[in-house]
């Protein structure tokens, strides 16, 4: 008996809801919240869950613009295929889409990093600095192989392991919540443009909720589910976040908190459960990590497959890549491993951050453009689209003030993305060869 086209087309469509908001928690479930929280409470102080709040708020613009857009358009590239259809196959789009594709790769290796860190929280001064970057390099290695299963086994991989990571964030906020004294809960004055600066740190948190729309070709009803998974994963996460850092903030003393600012969650654990709960969290954190990798690594290499199908004059990446899914998994993994050996954990951050700032509002501001199509609201577009920029020049400008080469490598890598869509939709002849 012989399976018919058809039916091979449905079982292929087996990333249901739950699984697909697996995907999206996966996504924003990374290294940022157990490592850039202590970062950012340098600068918001006790006033952290507001910065997590308003980052969350400042997303949920963009998730709402998304949601509408993956209904209309529910491409297998995800924001690679919304620039699209917003901007249509042009030189803007390619620019964009390469760009994003890269900026998705900057988050992969900011989970990495993180993954690395926490190694050494666990095992101390065990390997040395360029044999743990090794080690987040071949956990890049690996979730790649594992993404070469399929958008099933990536969905499944998440749902289990943020199963684990969600459950044990909830238990040790309520070990938290139960030894907080009401008489000693601290709700200074954080300085206003430290909140602002904070806000744009702690968006990276946030910005892979869009990992699921990669995985609409696998989808039954896409057009329904990825707003779902959307919607249900970014709300829980601001919660969890939110309930997560106050707790954190509020038992752990400020000189540790600025003594160890990359593990202030452990440190947090072990004031509470001791050792115990210090590596209970360190484990917790590993998991993340490596869940977020796997999640983002899928997107990145969905959106490759847009740039290199899709745009205009990309023959000569169809060459280089071939149409099938392993050269490109490799591709990004190399290119991935190359930003974790390269690059530390706060700078990588700080790029990410300011990456999808910008391309979160280029897919905002093409929205507007076409909002007729999608029956969304413009003017919660508009507002999106200016709390996207204002976040992303308070971060530029801090980053410039404070640590110029993450704002350097991000202005040469838009640059280059730029020249290299130029090249090779803008002169022909250059593409074709």
């Amino acid at each position: 008996m012989t399976t018919s086209p058809q039916s091979q087309t449905q079982s292929s469509k087996n990333v249901g809801l739950y699984s697909a908001i697996a995907m999206s928690l996966s996504g924003m479930m990374g290294s940022g919240l157990f490592t850039v929280l202590g970062y950012a409470n340098l600068t918001a102080k006790s006033h952290i869950p507001i910065a997590f709040l308003l980052a969350g708020i400042a997303v949920f613009f963009t998730v709402y613009s998304c949601a509408k857009l993956s209904a209309t358009f529910p491409v297998a590239g995800g924001p690679a295929g919304y620039i699209v259809s917003t901007y249509g196959n042009g030189f803007i789009a390619g620019w964009m889409n390469i760009f994003l594709y890269l900026g998705f790769l900057i988050s992969t290796s900011l989970y990495a990093s993180g993954f690395t860190e926490f190694i050494v929280v666990l095992t101390g001064n065990m390997f040395t600095s360029f044999e743990l970057k090794l080690i987040g390099g071949a956990l890049v290695f690996i979730f790649a192989l594992v993404n070469l299963l399929g958008a099933s086994i990536v969905g499944l991989a998440g749902l289990v392991a943020i199963g684990l990571v969600l459950i044990s964030l909830l238990a040790y906020s309520a070990v938290g919540i139960s030894h907080l004294d009401a008489a000693t809960l601290d709700f200074g004055v954080g300085p206003i443009e430290g909140i602002a600066i904070a806000t744009g740190m702690l968006y990276i948190n946030y910005q892979g909720f869009a990992v699921v729309s990669s995985a609409a070709d696998s989808m039954a009803e896409p057009k329904k589910t990825i707003p779902k998974a959307m919607y249900i994963a970014v709300l829980f996460v601001i919660a969890l976040y939110v309930l997560v850092s106050f707790v954190t903030i509020q038992v752990t003393p400020v000189d540790i908190i600025k003594s160890n600012p990359s593990n202030v969650i452990g440190a947090a654990a072990n004031l509470l459960m001791g050792k115990a709960g210090f590596i209970g969290i360190g484990l917790i954190a590993l998991l993340s990590c490596a869940a977020a990798v796997n999640a983002t690594i899928f997107t990145a290499t969905k959106i490759l497959g847009v740039v290199v199908t899709e745009h205009a004059n990309a023959a000569w990446l169809t060459r280089a890549l071939g149409r099938g899914q392993m050269r490109r998994l490799l591709v990004s993994a190399a290119i991935v491993i190359v930003l974790v050996l390269g690059f530390p954990l706060e700078i990588v951050g700080k790029m990410a951050s300011m990456a999808f700032l910008l391309l979160f509002g280029v897919i905002t501001y093409g929205h507007i453009r076409i909002c007729g199509q999608t029956g969304a609201n413009a003017i919660v577009l508009w507002f999106g689209l200016v709390i996207n920029l204002a976040l992303f020049i308070f971060l530029v400008l801090n980053g410039i003030q404070s640590n110029p080469a993450g704002v350097i490598v991000l202005v040469i890598a838009l640059a280059a993305t730029g020249l290299i869509q130029y090249r090779y939709q803008c002169i022909p002849k250059l593409g074709r060869q």
